[in-house]
C-alpha cells in the first residue's frame, strides 16, 4: 500500500514571518527616527531658552534629564519618549508666561540697541534661533517668507538671489499690476491684508517692483524685493487671542542689529514666473 506524501508549500509559513519582520523593522525605524527629531528639537529649545535666558529653560533641562535616567535605568525608548513628549505638553502649557517673559526680555534687548549698547554672544544666539523658529514656522503658511529667511543665513556673492516659482502669481495685487502695465512698484501695508490672499505675499514682498518681459512663446515675470529687516521695527501678533494670554512681539530691530553684526545677511531677491 503506497502512502502518498502531502509536500508544504514554504512561502505558506514564510511570507507571514517576512510580513511579521518587515513591519517589525518599521515600527523600530520609525521608532528611532522619532526619537531623534525629539531629542535635536528638545536640544534646540534647551539652547535657544537658555541663551533668550527664559526660566522654562529649567523644565526641559529636567526633563531631559529625567528622559536620559529613565533610558539607562530601563532601558525603554517608549518609556523616555513619553517623558519628553510630557515635558513638552508642560512646555506648551506654559507658553503664556513663556511668552511674557520672552516679550519682555526682547524689549530689554531691543532698547539696549537703541541706547547704543551691544548685545553678548549668547544674546545673539538667543537672537538668531528666534529667526531660526519663524522660519519653520513659516513653511507651511508663508513658503515664501520661509525662504527668504533661510537664505538669510548664510551670504550671497553678488547680493543676489534668485527663485523659479509660480507661487507668485497668485497674488491679487501682482495679478493687477500685470494687467496694467509691463513695470509696477507694489508696496503693502502688510498688517491690513491679514483677512486677505495678499497677506502671505506682503509678508515675503513689501514691497516689490513687478516686471514683464516677452520671450519665445511665453511672457516672463520678474518681481524683486530687497529682503532684509529693518532697524527698530516692532509687530506685535495674537493680542487680541484669548485676550492676549498668547501675544508675542516680533523685534525687527534684533534682526537688523545681527545684520549689522555679519551674523545675518540681506540680498535682493529675485522671482521669476512664466505665463503661456
Amino acid at each position: 500500500m503506497k502512502h502518498s506524501t502531502i509536500r508544504k508549500n514554504p512561502w505558506s509559513e514564510s511570507t507571514p514571518m517576512k510580513s511579521h519582520s518587515l513591519q517589525h523593522h518599521l515600527k523600530f525605524f520609525f521608532l528611532w527616527f522619532f526619537s531623534i527629531i525629539l531629542v535635536l528639537i528638545y536640544l534646540f529649545l534647551i539652547v535657544w531658552t537658555f541663551c533668550y535666558t527664559l526660566f522654562v529653560c529649567y523644565l526641559l533641562v529636567a526633563a531631559f534629564s529625567a528622559c536620559i535616567i529613565i533610558y539607562l535605568l530601563h532601558k525603554s525608548k517608549r518609556q523616555a519618549i513619553r517623558f519628553l513628549l510630557l515635558g513638552l505638553f508642560l512646555f506648551c502649557v506654559l507658553s503664556p508666561f513663556n511668552l511674557k517673559q520672552y516679550n519682555r526680555r526682547a524689549e530689554q534687548l531691543q532698547n539696549r540697541i537703541n541706547h547704543k549698547g551691544e548685545l553678548s554672544t549668547k544674546e545673539k544666539m538667543g537672537v538668531y534661533g528666534c529667526l531660526l523658529m519663524i522660519t519653520v514656522f513659516d513653511l507651511i503658511p508663508f513658503p515664501e517668507a520661509a525662504t527668504e529667511n533661510y537664505y538669510l543665513l548664510f551670504p550671497s556673492k553678488d547680493g543676489q538671489r534668485f527663485f523659479y516659482d509660480q507661487s507668485i502669481l497668485k497674488s491679487p495685487s501682482i495679478q493687477r499690476a500685470l494687467k496694467l502695465k509691463a513695470k509696477g512698484y507694489i508696496e503693502w501695508n502688510r498688517w491690513n491684508f491679514v483677512r486677505n490672499k495678499d497677506f502671505r505675499y506682503a509678508i515675503a514682498f513689501d514691497p516689490c517692483t513687478v516686471t514683464t518681459s516677452e520671450k519665445d512663446g511665453y511672457k516672463q515675470v520678474i518681481l524683486t524685493t530687497d529682503f532684509g529687516y529693518r532697524q527698530n521695527f516692532v509687530t506685535t501678533h495674537a493680542s487680541n487671542f484669548l485676550r492676549g494670554l498668547f501675544t508675542f512681539r516680533v523685534d525687527e530691530g534684533l534682526f537688523f542689529y545681527l545684520q549689522q553684526k555679519g551674523w545675518l545677511h540681506p540680498y535682493k531677491a529675485i522671482w521669476i514666473a512664466k505665463i503661456k
